[in-house]
């Protein structure tokens, strides 16, 4: 028999208005007293009924997501905790894979806002807010997650990595690491822009000169990393600071080919926007980015967003975590 909102009630201890406050987002229920109804819903396999609300409501149910590159571990991972969070709530999602290309991206938003999805969670590949602008209805309910397109002013949930960075440079230039090189990530990406600053930030503070030679920019892609990484061993780098894990993971294989152990012949931080063992096996140190609680807060602010149209726009801001021994 198909449970019943009553039955998750009785199951988290609380009332049936709290069930459905949590499910539909209209008012504030603490973090405690979500989680238990979150685990009695998904104990019970409750699904809300989705065709009434439907009608009730005119909405359809659905909210878009655009990645960026669902091939990318990170925002695949991103992909499954928002779905999973949305389900709660009764939603489903539709997934636009852009690949980082502006024609698809809008074509995209296109799509998602003629009629089909009732908000969009979006992880934009443009540099400013003013270019996809035109493409989102006025009001049309928008989260922003990972990237922060400049000019842009609503609801966002993002990492903000520039303190984590400069520590973890500032951590190899106190143990005498002089030439650490930079394999940055796409340059107009905010992401890419703060993880920039905080390398220079920390050189800068310790009096050490910036060497355009060891700053290389790649595309996010493992071969990118791969490339840079032989770059700068050529260029005589005793450390290097990558700014994405799926060009970390190039890089390494560079470092293998030639035989570098990291640690010994060369030190590597990198970013770890999800769990890799590889990480730890190759003692890399790492900043790991909150993917999974990145992604759930987005998903229940733009529930939050469609369910109450009125509600002011939030900036959400999480911090990473420094893993100085690669642990």
């Amino acid at each position: 028999m198909k449970a019943k909102i009553t039955d998750v009630a009785k199951m988290a201890g609380v009332s049936i208005a709290t069930v459905s406050h949590v499910i539909n987002g209209t008012r504030y229920v603490s973090d405690n007293t979500r989680k238990k109804v979150e685990k009695a819903i998904r104990a019970l396999d409750y699904s809300p009924n989705i065709s009434a609300r439907s009608f009730k409501t005119g909405r359809r149910n659905l909210i878009g997501y655009v990645a960026p590159d669902i091939g990318n571990r990170f925002f695949a991972l991103i992909l499954e905790e928002i779905e999973d969070t949305l389900s709660l709530h009764g939603y489903n999602l539709v997934v636009v894979n852009t690949r980082e290309d502006y024609d698809r991206e809008i074509a995209g938003l296109k799509l998602l806002t003629s009629g089909i999805a009732d908000g969009i969670i979006i992880a934009s590949t443009f540099q400013n807010y003013t270019e996809i602008q035109p493409y989102l209805p006025e009001d049309f309910p928008v989260v922003q997650i990972d990237r922060l397109p400049a000019g842009y002013v609503g609801d966002s949930v993002r990492v903000s990595t520039f303190a984590a960075v400069k520590a973890a440079v500032a951590d190899l230039i106190a143990e005498g690491y002089t030439r650490i090189g930079y394999i940055a990530s796409i340059s107009r990406l905010s992401s890419t822009v703060e993880r920039d600053q905080g390398y220079r930030r920390a050189l800068e503070e310790a009096g050490i000169p910036l060497d355009p030679a060891l700053v290389m920019q790649g595309d996010a892609r493992s071969r990118s990393g791969y490339d840079c990484m032989k770059k700068l061993v050529d260029a005589g780098v005793n450390a290097v600071f990558i700014s994405n894990s799926v060009m970390a993971g190039g890089a390494m294989s560079y470092l293998d080919n030639c035989g570098l152990q990291i640690g010994r012949d060369i030190q590597v931080v990198s970013m770890r926007d999800y769990e890799w063992h590889r990480f730890q096996k190759e003692a890399v140190r790492t900043i790991e980015q909150p993917a999974k609680e990145m992604a759930r807060l987005a998903a229940q602010q733009v529930v939050e967003r469609i369910e109450n149209p009125q509600l002011p726009g939030r900036e959400t801001i999480l911090r990473p975590t420094y893993h100085k021994a690669g642990a």
